[in-house]
């Protein structure tokens, strides 16, 4: 069964199952969905914890020792397991290990954010058919609020929407960060109603964004965001080829799906992309055909490759003023 970490305290607090799998791509919600397991999983009597990571060397023979290790006076163990990488070695191990799991056993899995593929692996599916899987991955923009005014709601404070879509601005991408200002307004305002005075008082900024949330706001048509977002990359030292070579690709692959909508319907062609796409990114890219032609892609392409160029020869600062104007292809 698939959740997210709001709802791992419900499903774990009368009885916790032999099997939970915890993967995604915010560093903050992994730690808390495994401390929060540790702690139920104590409290119903699994008093040993034997942790391994599945490199290249791991230690099956342990593993198997525990697994297979049973007594009547024993305590419950918990065997924790970090998968560095989906090696057919590792996942032909985690399906020899599945029969094994009982109801002494608890085996907390956890690794990276895993794609359509992974998912459907037959690993995957026997494991959290035994169990549950712990989505971890860190809130779209679109539900970036809620998480805030929930996290907020937890620390006793109470915020309206000019503070949340402040604090979300400051905070997007950084929830580590979020949790720890959010912790320390707790203690200066506890039990308050947070104001806009209050908040900017008391916080500094922590955004940290990466290029695909700058490439997802693009084709979202989002122009406040994806400059944001670009100025924040800019001010860190990202490397301008690397934002134009992650746009050259994208715009690629939505000229050729442009190509082929005049004789397939989108949805059909989104449905046969290899590699299989998400829903939210066929969400984008249905957005971003919506409004942008087929002649703009063909000359967004050619300023791609004019840019890498120039970014080579001269790495000139009007580089980056070029790659603002290009991005005002996909504005709505």
């Amino acid at each position: 069964m698939r959740i997210y970490p709001e709802q791992l305290q419900q499903h774990i607090k009368q009885q916790i199952p032999n099997c939970i799998l915890i993967f995604g791509d915010e560093a903050l919600l992994t730690l808390e969905a495994q401390d929060l397991v540790k702690q139920v999983a104590k409290s119903q009597g699994y008093l040993e914890h034997f942790s391994f990571s599945l490199d290249g060397n791991f230690e099956k023979d342990e593993i198997y020792s525990h697994l297979q290790s049973l007594s009547l006076f024993s305590d419950k163990k918990i065997i924790g397991l970090t998968l560095t990488k989906t090696s057919k070695e590792n996942t032909a191990f985690l399906r020899e290990i599945a029969p094994l799991l009982n109801d002494d056993i608890l085996l907390l899995l956890q690794g990276p954010k895993l794609n359509n593929q992974q998912l459907n692996g037959a690993w995957f599916k026997k494991l959290e058919s035994q169990g549950l899987y712990v989505a971890a991955n860190a809130p779209s923009a679109q539900h970036f609020p809620q998480w805030v005014f929930k996290r907020l709601k937890s620390l006793g404070l109470q915020a309206n929407k000019e503070v949340i879509d402040f604090l979300c601005v400051h905070f997007e991408g950084n929830l580590l960060a979020a949790k720890q200002e959010f912790e320390k307004l707790a203690l200066l305002y506890p039990k308050q109603n947070l104001t806009l005075h209050q908040v900017e008082q008391s916080i500094t900024t922590h955004n940290h964004f990466s290029v695909f949330q700058w490439l997802d706001s693009l084709l979202a048509g989002d122009k406040f965001r994806s400059q944001r977002i670009l100025q924040q990359l800019k001010a860190e030292g990202l490397e301008l080829l690397i934002l134009s070579a992650t746009l050259s690709s994208e715009v690629q692959k939505l000229l050729k799906l442009s190509y082929q909508m005049q004789h397939t319907p989108l949805p059909q062609l989104l449905n046969q992309h290899q590699p299989k796409l998400w829903t939210s990114k066929q969400a984008l890219m249905t957005e971003a055909l919506s409004h942008v032609t087929t002649q703009q892609l063909e000359q967004l392409l050619m300023q791609c490759a004019q840019l890498e160029i120039d970014v080579k020869v001269e790495n000139s600062s009007d580089s980056w003023l070029t790659l603002e104007l290009m991005s005002t292809t996909f504005y709505r």
